[in-house]
C-alpha cells in the first residue's frame, strides 16, 4: 500500500468516525457525559468535542499535503497514533458501561488496522524512526488521559 494511499485512508476513516460520534447513530457527548461524569455542572463539551475532531480532519490532511516525506510520515504517524488510542478508549469505554459508545465501531475497524499498517511499512522500514513512534504512541496515550481528567473537574 503507497503512502498516499494510507494518508487518504487515514483521512477518510476520520471522518466517518466523526459521523458514527455525532450523525449517525450520535450521541457521543452524552455517552461521554454517562463514561466520565463531570464533577460541576456544564452546559456541554459539544463545542470542544467539534473543534478536536476538526483539528484531527486537518491535521490528517497534512499528511496528504507533505506526501512521502520525512515530514509527511511524522505528520500521519502521529494522527494515527491519536486514532489508535482513540479506538482503544472507546473500546474501554464500552466494557466499563456496558453499552455501545458511538465511534467504536469505526475506530476498531478502521483506526487500529491503520495504526498497524503504518506501523509496518513506517517504522519497521525505517522511514520512521522507532523513537518518534514511541512519542507519537505517548502523545495519543496522554491527549485521552488529559482529556478524561479535564472532562472530570
Amino acid at each position: 500500500m503507497s503512502f498516499s494511499t494510507l494518508a487518504i485512508l487515514l483521512t477518510g476513516s476520520i471522518m466517518l468516525h466523526v459521523t458514527e460520534e455525532f450523525l449517525f447513530p450520535g450521541g457521543f457527548p452524552e455517552w461521554y457525559a454517562r463514561l466520565i461524569p463531570p464533577k460541576t455542572v456544564k452546559k456541554t463539551n459539544t463545542g470542544f468535542l467539534v473543534w478536536i475532531n476538526t483539528l484531527m480532519m486537518c491535521a490528517s490532511a497534512f499528511a496528504l499535503y507533505f506526501g512521502s516525506s520525512p515530514h509527511g510520515y511524522s505528520v500521519w504517524y502521529y494522527v494515527a497514533a491519536i486514532a489508535a488510542a482513540n479506538a482503544c478508549f472507546h473500546i474501554w469505554g464500552v466494557l466499563k458501561l456496558k453499552a455501545y459508545s458511538p465511534g467504536v465501531v469505526t475506530g476498531t475497524l478502521l483506526y487500529i488496522p491503520l495504526f498497524i499498517e503504518g506501523t509496518i511499512q513506517l517504522v519497521s522500514s525505517g522511514k520512521l524512526p522507532l523513537h518518534k513512534a514511541i512519542i507519537a504512541v505517548l502523545i495519543g496515550i496522554g491527549y485521552h488521559i488529559f482529556s478524561v481528567i479535564r472532562q472530570s473537574k
